[in-house]
Protein backbone atom coordinates (compact mmCIF):
# COMPACT_ATOMS: atom_id res chain seq x y z
CA UNK A 1 0.00 0.00 0.00
CA UNK A 2 1.67 3.20 -1.03
CA UNK A 3 2.07 5.73 1.90
CA UNK A 4 0.24 8.98 1.46
CA UNK A 5 2.27 12.34 0.60
CA UNK A 6 0.38 15.36 2.23
CA UNK A 7 1.12 18.65 3.62
CA UNK A 8 2.41 18.33 7.61
CA UNK A 9 -0.26 19.94 9.55
CA UNK A 10 -0.14 23.22 11.16
CA UNK A 11 0.11 21.99 14.49
CA UNK A 12 3.42 19.98 13.18
CA UNK A 13 4.96 23.80 11.46
CA UNK A 14 3.89 25.66 14.53
CA UNK A 15 6.01 23.10 16.70
CA UNK A 16 9.02 23.08 14.81
CA UNK A 17 9.02 26.86 14.82
CA UNK A 18 8.79 26.63 18.58
CA UNK A 19 11.62 24.05 18.37
CA UNK A 20 14.12 26.16 16.26
CA UNK A 21 13.28 29.13 18.56
CA UNK A 22 14.40 26.75 21.94
CA UNK A 23 16.97 25.84 20.10
CA UNK A 24 18.79 29.31 19.18
CA UNK A 25 18.03 30.43 22.87
CA UNK A 26 19.81 27.53 24.05
CA UNK A 27 22.70 28.21 21.41
CA UNK A 28 23.13 31.87 22.72
CA UNK A 29 23.16 30.95 26.32
CA UNK A 30 25.80 28.20 25.92
CA UNK A 31 28.28 30.09 23.70
CA UNK A 32 27.79 33.20 26.38
CA UNK A 33 28.92 30.23 29.20
CA UNK A 34 32.17 29.62 26.84
CA UNK A 35 30.48 26.38 25.60
CA UNK A 36 31.14 26.42 21.80
CA UNK A 37 30.72 23.27 20.48
CA UNK A 38 27.72 22.61 22.57
CA UNK A 39 26.19 25.99 20.83
CA UNK A 40 27.22 24.88 17.55
CA UNK A 41 25.41 21.69 17.98
CA UNK A 42 21.89 23.48 18.95
CA UNK A 43 22.02 25.51 15.75
CA UNK A 44 22.90 22.55 13.38
CA UNK A 45 20.07 20.87 15.35
CA UNK A 46 17.52 23.75 14.32
CA UNK A 47 19.18 23.67 11.14
CA UNK A 48 17.86 20.22 10.25
CA UNK A 49 14.43 20.53 11.91
CA UNK A 50 13.97 23.80 9.31
CA UNK A 51 15.21 21.52 6.54
CA UNK A 52 13.24 18.85 7.44
CA UNK A 53 9.60 20.77 8.22
CA UNK A 54 10.50 23.63 5.33
CA UNK A 55 10.81 26.46 7.69
CA UNK A 56 12.43 29.73 6.94
CA UNK A 57 14.64 31.24 9.56
CA UNK A 58 13.39 34.89 10.82
CA UNK A 59 15.78 37.78 9.10
CA UNK A 60 17.29 37.90 13.10
CA UNK A 61 18.08 34.15 13.47
CA UNK A 62 19.82 34.15 10.19
CA UNK A 63 21.99 36.64 10.98
CA UNK A 64 22.85 35.08 14.50
CA UNK A 65 25.03 31.71 13.14
CA UNK A 66 27.47 30.58 10.49
CA UNK A 67 26.28 29.17 7.69
CA UNK A 68 29.98 27.30 6.55
CA UNK A 69 30.61 26.21 10.55
CA UNK A 70 27.47 26.75 12.14
CA UNK A 71 28.83 29.10 14.92
CA UNK A 72 26.54 31.09 17.01
CA UNK A 73 27.72 34.33 16.09
CA UNK A 74 28.13 37.14 19.24
CA UNK A 75 30.44 39.76 19.35
CA UNK A 76 33.18 37.74 20.86
CA UNK A 77 33.68 35.43 17.56
CA UNK A 78 32.25 37.97 15.02
CA UNK A 79 33.37 41.50 13.43
CA UNK A 80 30.03 43.33 12.14
CA UNK A 81 30.82 46.17 9.96
CA UNK A 82 28.21 48.42 7.86
CA UNK A 83 29.22 49.09 4.12
CA UNK A 84 27.92 52.17 2.29
CA UNK A 85 26.19 50.50 0.25
CA UNK A 86 23.51 49.18 2.53
CA UNK A 87 25.12 46.06 3.14
CA UNK A 88 25.78 44.30 6.68
CA UNK A 89 28.91 42.13 6.71
CA UNK A 90 29.80 39.39 9.15
CA UNK A 91 32.91 37.88 9.49
CA UNK A 92 33.25 34.80 11.25
CA UNK A 93 36.61 34.75 13.81
CA UNK A 94 36.21 31.16 13.54
CA UNK A 95 35.78 29.70 10.14
CA UNK A 96 37.30 33.00 8.35
CA UNK A 97 33.62 32.92 6.41
CA UNK A 98 32.15 36.18 5.16
CA UNK A 99 28.47 36.88 5.64
CA UNK A 100 26.45 39.78 3.58
CA UNK A 101 23.08 40.40 4.27
CA UNK A 102 20.80 43.29 3.25
CA UNK A 103 19.39 46.16 4.82
CA UNK A 104 16.35 48.05 4.19
CA UNK A 105 16.59 51.61 3.48
CA UNK A 106 16.68 54.21 6.54
CA UNK A 107 16.97 51.37 8.43
CA UNK A 108 20.94 50.98 8.96
CA UNK A 109 21.63 49.10 12.41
Amino acid sequence: MPRKRGRRSKFQEELARERIERLFILAEESSNDGEIEESKRFIELARLIGKRYNQRFKNLQRVKFCRKCNSFLNSKNSKNRISSKGWKIITCLSCGHIGRHGLQKGNKQ
